[in-house]
């Protein structure tokens, strides 16, 4: 049977156009509950379950006594905003028929780890973070840095880390 699915920058637009159609006619069907299962193994290491389908290893870097044998959470919280970024960026790129020859994104940021430690009072989170995105394409700049500014405004964990949200946690 061929395959009969339209696709640029590798992105299904059908599916992804059936899953627009789903939200429309039940809204509820796009607030989907994630979930991850993280198990300590001892000291600073860590072991978390993603989506079911990956383990990572955690751990804190030598220098902050830790073991240094995986990314830490700072990292993986980098991680998921330059990760859901791209997503963005990549589906609507392709959403407006915008072709990608490369596409990388570099985030960093500052953590307050003195208000970590309790070595002085302060916010222990991230004091900012910053976030590059390398897009090369044929299309011009100004419509890149338009598409780029869009990506951003819908992108899921960006927007959480701009904008927190409540935060419960209860010992069961």
């Amino acid at each position: 049977m061929a395959n009969t699915s339209s696709s640029l920058n590798g992105v299904d637009l059908d599916a992804v156009g059936a899953v627009v159609d789903r939200f429309r006619a039940d809204p509820d069907a796009g607030r989907q509950p994630f979930a991850a299962n993280v198990r300590w193994l001892g000291g600073y290491q860590t072991e978390s379950h993603l989506g079911g389908v990956a383990l990572v290893h955690g751990d804190e870097p030598v220098e902050f006594a830790g073991g240094g044998s995986g990314p830490s959470p700072e990292d993986m919280l980098l991680s998921a905003v330059g990760q859901c970024l791209i997503v963005g960026i990549a589906g609507t790129a392709s959403a407006r028929g915008i072709s990608i020859e490369s596409l990388e994104v570099g985030v960093e940021g500052t953590v307050n780890l003195t208000a970590a430690y309790e070595v002085e009072a302060g916010n222990p989170g991230f004091q900012s973070i910053s976030i590059v995105v390398h897009l090369e394409s044929t299309t011009p700049r100004e419509v890149l840095e338009e598409l780029v500014r869009h990506a951003l405004e819908l992108a899921p964990i960006p927007n959480t880390v701009r904008h927190p949200v409540p935060v419960d946690v209860r010992l069961a």
